[in-house]
């Protein structure tokens, strides 16, 4: 029985395996295999090193021989060949190069297919073949998607649809050829040759990707001179400065005015965004914040993308030097760790207002709605080549475009529809982890590539919202809500605090002007913490996130004290007083009153600067004054029922209230700070996933917060009925 079982056995994996191979599955297949090739040839040489090299090239080599013929490429074919030659002699710099240049020519392959297909009218073809590309790393990209989709909805004709994706895959194009170049430099000046072949390869593979679109706007003649310095390169590193020289003024598409303001603004935005995430993570020369200091370097880098982009279009050509000289040495400053980045910063992006005018100045929420498709892509991107610390860097990155640029917008008009979008870039639910989730558990990239198609479907049903035009009555109901909903939970908070003093029998009259100076001051804290980040400093969105849960979670803490202590042994006015020494003294009081309003204060003004941009001030003030007398108003019914009921069945319930307020603050602060990335988050699916439930209770389906909030409860349950048993006995 064991003997026809291996012969069995030794048959099944003797016979081959049809399965349908694909264009683009083998593509994946080629990028994939080539990725982990190039990462085991760092490995030292070992009979199982090399076992696993040749298994992975055989795997591309039949799923090459098997659509070799749909590409019908030469040069894809031929690079095919050089690749696998380099794999067998075992030089890992070469490796690196031809992996480079496969790809690339696989593209071209492909690029040419997909064209035909949408001259053709076949825009089920194209999008397939349209696949195999590079996505853009800084500019909106989905001008090709679009233009297929609207040809096969008969809105687009087949010529113009051929135009418009033609034009974006030879932008992206051009945009890592400069990117290629660029590494190059880096890589060669700290030694790390194989690198440095890797980028000279793939800036090889581009010239010849972008080839006929070369001699069209720089000269056949020009195009051979820069063929040359590529082939000296390999020997010379100093020629890739020669090389990006000569395509400094390079544009394979006129932008349009349109256009060109887009890209200006997210190239002031980048500029902008690499002072302030230095200034964050650098501190005497040291990083404090690792996140923080290299996103300073990434903004940087998508920063000189941009430029290279926009420098055809600015009519003063040392305008566009000096900008990428800034740039250039901001970096070395930075890998430095030293001072001096602010002034070049500065400096840099009054020159881009100059150069396109203050209109540049006004695209937070659009530069975010055109840089977060592009972020994902690339985390994508990167999560299929197998580095997740750099997909959840990407993560972190498309994370900072949502919040606070598209959230704070969203939030006065959809709260619900913010929530759950946030929850998507972070741990989502059990049924559909979020991508913090998906990137830990370094999920198949089609799962991770599913996730961001739907994400990318929200981001167009918030466009909606967040673009639609507001009526007066809208404005004075969004901002009633807004104040209302951020304000209720520290109206209560003080109302019942106050009340329950008074029916312990101390006197509300002494703790009226602290808690109004709490306010005040919280008030006033709000506005300038607002007005420092406009003007003095920047605060990332994680810094801001840990900064609101850090405070709530302070001001549950004082609240479960000042509950403890007002709920001991002996309601007495004597005694009462007695307990205030330790517990509800005046400055207790008015530090509780200061961190509630405080922890939702920031966020209050943000909503409202959103909200004005859409809405007249009118309406807005009209709003505010409604909302936060419908606070005050549920306040004062606390305060006015305790003249109605009897004091101890009072006393009781405001007691009982101020438990249920300690347990939201928990759960705020603990989200909080899992937002800002300090504290793991894990989904459950034993407790309800309901919007009212997290927005007005704190009440999230997630372990870490319900299990401090249970604790919580406990305490109190275990006070209660400890004390229950003392006073019996």
């Amino acid at each position: 029985m064991k003997f026809l079982t291996a012969i069995a056995l030794l048959l099944a994996m003797a016979l081959p395996i049809h399965a349908e191979e694909t264009p683009w599955s083998a593509a994946e297949t080629l990028r994939s295999e080539a990725g982990r090739i190039e990462r085991l040839m760092y490995r030292a040489a070992s009979p199982e090193r090399d076992a696993d090299i040749a298994q992975r090239l055989q795997s591309m080599q039949a799923a090459w021989s098997a659509t070799k013929g749909q590409f019908g490429a030469a040069e894809a074919d031929a690079a095919m060949a050089d690749y696998a030659a380099s794999v067998g002699s075992g030089d890992p710099a070469q490796v690196a190069r031809d992996r480079q240049r496969l790809w690339t020519a696989v593209m071209a392959a492909a690029r040419d297919h997909g064209l035909a297909a949408i001259l053709a009218g076949q825009p089920d073809h194209a999008r397939d073949w349209l696949n195999i590309r590079d996505y853009a790393r800084a500019s909106r990209d989905t001008g090709a998607a679009l233009a297929v989709k609207a040809l096969a909805a008969d809105q687009l004709e087949p010529q113009a649809a051929h135009d418009i994706v033609q034009s974006e895959l030879l932008t992206v194009a051009a945009s890592e050829l400069r990117l290629a170049l660029s590494r190059a430099t880096e890589d060669a000046g700290a030694g790390r040759m194989v690198q440095y072949a890797g980028d000279l390869g793939r800036a090889e593979g581009l010239v010849a990707y972008l080839g006929d679109n070369l001699d069209a706007r720089l000269g056949a003649e020009s195009v051979a001179a820069l063929r040359q310095d590529l082939a000296r390169a390999e020997q010379d590193p100093s020629a890739i400065a020669a090389i990006s020289q000569r395509i400094a003024g390079y544009a394979p598409v006129v932008l349009s005015p349109e256009e060109t303001l887009r890209r200006a603004r997210l190239l002031r935005r980048f500029t902008v965004m690499v002072w302030e995430e230095y200034a964050n993570g650098v501190r005497d020369g040291q990083i404090t914040q690792h996140l923080e200091y290299n996103e300073s370097l990434m903004f940087r880098d998508r920063a000189v993308l941009i430029l290279g982009d926009l420098t055809p279009q600015m009519t003063n050509p040392a305008d566009a030097e000096r900008l990428m000289q800034l740039l250039d040495d901001s970096k070395t400053l930075i890998l430095q760790r030293k001072d001096g980045v602010e002034p070049l910063i500065t400096e840099a992006v009054s020159l881009i207002d100059a150069t396109f005018g203050a209109e540049v100045a006004q695209g937070g929420y659009a530069a975010a709605v055109d840089a977060l498709p592009a972020a994902l892509d690339e985390m994508v991107l990167v999560a299929a080549n197998g580095d997740w610390t750099e997909a959840e860097l990407k993560r972190l990155e498309a994370y900072s475009w949502f919040d606070p640029d598209i959230e704070q917008r969203l939030k006065p008009r959809a709260p619900s529809m913010a929530l759950r979008m946030e929850a998507r870039f972070w741990e989502g639910n059990t049924e559909r982890p979020g991508l913090a989730r998906l990137i830990a558990a370094q999920v198949p990239k089609d799962v991770l590539a599913a996730e961001v198609e739907g994400i990318k479907a929200d981001l167009a049903d918030a466009r909606e919202r967040i673009e639609a035009p507001i009526s007066a009555t809208g404005a004075v109901l969004q901002s009633a809500g807004i104040i209302f909903r951020e304000g209720l939970e520290g109206v209560l908070i003080l109302a019942a605090l106050l009340a329950a003093l008074r029916a312990e029998g101390a006197d509300p009259a002494r703790f009226r002007r602290p808690v109004a100076l709490g306010v005040g001051l919280a008030v006033v804290c709000s506005f300038a913490l607002w007005a420092a980040t406009r003007w003095l400093f920047s605060i990332s969105t994680l810094s801001r996130e840990a900064l609101e849960g850090a405070t709530a979670l302070l001001a549950a803490a004082v609240l479960i004290w000042l509950v403890l202590g007002l709920t001991a042994k002996g309601g007495h006015v004597a005694a009462m007083r007695r307990k205030l020494a330790g517990t509800a003294t005046v400055r207790t009081v008015a530090f509780l009153a200061f961190l509630v309003v405080f922890r939702e204060g920031f966020e209050t003004v943000l909503f409202y600067e959103a909200l004005l941009v859409d809405a007249a001030p009118i309406p807005v003030l009209l709003g505010l004054v409604a909302g936060a007398g419908a606070a005050l108003a549920a306040g004062w019914m606390i305060l006015a029922s305790g003249r109605k009921l009897p004091l101890r069945l009072f006393f009781r319930a405001t007691s009982a209230l101020l438990a249920l307020l300690s347990v939201v603050l928990v759960g705020a602060g603990v989200r909080g700070l899992q937002t800002a990335a300090l504290i793991s988050a894990t989904p459950v699916n034993w407790f309800p996933d309901r919007d009212w439930l997290q927005l007005w209770f704190g009440l999230f389906p997630v372990a870490e917060p319900l299990i401090l909030q249970g604790l919580v409860v406990l305490l109190f349950l275990g006070v209660s009925v400890s004390r229950q048993r003392q006073a019996t006995a």
